[in-house]
């Protein structure tokens, strides 16, 4: 066997090993069972005597949720606060399991946690072209936004959701449900859109939709990366993320070959870094990028830059890993079920 083909053989066994750890990972970190067993050991004290067993037991499950969090990217200060209020509150006397529910159940409607079933029914016609394919980004904040929805579109499940998402108006308007919020119907007007990407207006129409959504605006800032994979996946698909920052190379090239058979298909995937000067991934932080395809045999990905989505470039994992390792550019993953 050849020094090559014994080091892609090492690489493989690299990334069977990651990747079993990695689903365990994320099934013991996944936030909304967690906050949902949060709430559940609040309720089952809301009209009685705390006692140390429930005290502990309460403790756990709001440290269990800060945990979940923190694995997923953060991005959820209120509900961090909540949980570090609930654990405080039991040590001062101050405790109020009705008050800690509430509380929890307010934040979680900002953060794509706790929606229902996702039955879209809005005026306007859906759009016959395929949407989030050539979306260029405008605005400093709209990388985010525009890469989560190239990753989506690249793929039969997340089209289906895009399709699904936004309708056309007679009078020229837009209007958008997201999975993660299906509660609300999000209406954009065409003068606005241009500030959330270019060369496709019923994308450009979803961005939008997520910048109200989280109350930002694009000139100001991008979206959180996670929080907008959740919102748009829904109930569809499950969100994991590798950190970088606590990563080694041969971490991030097993996470990476790990997907490398599903990106495309069953997983939407896109990561951090710095655009160089003429547009490819460079060692950073700061911008968002699509993966378009994971080329196993050859170690190579193929992604997108937001600034020019038709184009697509590439790079060998080896060099991706090694230099992505230890910076805070972050590789996040929608697995559809």
């Amino acid at each position: 066997m050849t020094p090559a083909a014994l080091s892609r053989l090492s690489l493989l066994a690299c990334a069977l090993t990651f990747g079993a750890a990695g689903i365990a990972h994320a099934e013991s970190g996944d936030i909304e069972s967690t906050y949902r067993q949060l709430v559940q050991a609040l309720q089952q004290s809301r009209n009685g005597s705390i006692g140390n067993a429930e005290r502990t037991q309460i403790t756990q499950a709001a440290k269990n949720f800060q945990d979940a969090m923190q694995r997923d990217g953060g991005a959820r200060d209120n509900l961090m606060t909540d949980a570090h209020n609930i654990i405080a509150s039991l040590s001062d006397g101050t405790f109020n399991a009705g008050a800690s529910v509430n509380a929890l159940r307010r934040d979680a409607k900002g953060s794509a946690i706790e929606f229902g079933k996702w039955s879209v029914s809005m005026p306007g016609t859906q759009i016959a072209s395929p949407i989030g394919t050539h979306l260029n980004q405008s605005s400093e904040g709209d990388c985010v936004g525009i890469s989560v929805v190239k990753a989506f579109s690249n793929t039969q499940t997340g089209a289906a959701i895009l399709r699904r998402a936004v309708t056309l108006t007679s009078d020229g308007s837009y209007n958008v449900s997201l999975p993660g919020d299906p509660a609300t119907v999000y209406r954009l007007n065409p003068g606005e859109l241009d500030q959330f990407g270019k060369g496709d207006p019923g994308a450009a129409a979803v961005v939008g939709a997520m910048f109200q959504y989280f109350h930002k605006d694009p000139k100001q800032g991008a979206l959180p990366t996670n929080k907008v994979m959740e919102l748009l996946a829904g109930h569809a698909g499950d969100h994991d993320r590798l950190a970088d920052v606590h990563s080694t190379p041969d971490q991030i090239t097993g996470y990476l070959l790990q997907h490398a058979d599903g990106a495309g298909s069953r997983y939407a995937m896109v990561f951090g870094g710095k655009p160089a000067r003429n547009g490819d991934w460079s060692k950073g932080d700061g911008h968002a990028f699509a993966i378009i395809r994971i080329d196993k045999a050859n170690m190579m990905l193929t992604y997108t830059n937001p600034s020019n989505e038709a184009s697509t470039r590439t790079i060998a994992i080896r060099d991706l890993a090694s230099q992505a390792a230890g910076t805070s550019a972050d590789f996040e993953t929608v697995t559809f079920r």
